[in-house]
């Protein structure tokens, strides 16, 4: 019993994340990235918070890619593109040294979230994919939460 109250919980709170997401125009893709990322690499609140800062800063790092890169390439050649990715990749090992940042991973599926959008640099698009992100980190906090209180109360 305690199982499908777990899955039912699961789906409700997936289901509900999509429909908020799809009603308000946001890309529902994301949200399965942030879901990925919260139950990879911490489900209680203090680890997700980090998690999705680093998401974020992987975004913030693709975009400095996408327009360093672009760039150099239009004022230089097409291998300065290459040579932004080295420089910015090497800073971002440097970054995921320090003590609350150092999840490389995270850096790369917030990167990944970015270049998936397949977007002009903009400030919307940013704001989008964030709110995007929050959106799904909070109904997923809720699901653990539930989660957590079915498997309390069935004990």
């Amino acid at each position: 019993m305690k199982s499908i109250k777990q899955a039912l919980t699961m789906g409700l709170t997936r289901v509900t994340a999509v429909f908020t997401a799809s009603y308000f125009g946001l890309p529902t893709w994301v949200l399965f990235i942030a879901w990925i990322n919260y139950y990879l690499f911490g489900t209680n609140i203090k680890t997700a918070f980090l998690i999705f800062i680093q998401q974020v800063f992987g975004i913030l790092i693709a975009i400095i890619i996408q327009y360093l890169g672009n760039y150099l390439s239009e004022t230089l050649t097409s291998f300065w593109f290459s040579v932004t990715i080295f420089i910015v990749m090497i800073r971002v090992f440097y970054v995921s040294k320090l003590k609350y940042l150092n999840i490389i991973p995270a850096y790369f599926l917030g990167m990944i979230i970015w270049f998936g959008s397949n977007s002009e640099i903009n400030i919307n698009i940013l704001l989008l994919l964030t709110i995007t992100l929050l959106i799904d980190y909070t109904f997923t906090w809720i699901n653990v939460i539930i989660s957590e209180q079915i498997e309390s109360r069935t004990k």
